[in-house]
């Protein structure tokens, strides 16, 4: 394994850590919005961890047609840490 693919070992123990963390407390008190998106969001670190292990191209980016949806996606993300960061300040 290169030194390039080890990098994802820490979105793959945070994103374990994180289900696990957002499981247990949706079994402790039930469903809730922010269990949901913290199981979620763990599971997809788990996978953008594991893509990154193993070394696959899946995550490279291939044309200019899907800035778009990168720009969007960006724009998703930017928002839901700003949402977080004022939800965890207040």
């Amino acid at each position: 394994m290169s030194s390039k693919n080890t990098v994802g070992a820490a979105p793959l123990i945070t994103g374990i850590l994180l289900a696990f963390q957002s499981a247990d407390a949706m079994v402790q008190s039930g469903l809730s919005p922010w269990s949901v998106l913290g199981l979620t969001g763990g599971c997809a670190a788990i996978v953008v961890g594991l893509g990154t292990l193993l070394g696959t191209d899946t995550f490279k980016r291939e044309t200019v047609a899907t800035d778009r949806l990168s720009t969007a996606v960006l724009g998703l993300a930017a928002t839901a840490f700003a949402a977080g960061a004022a939800i965890a300040v207040a």
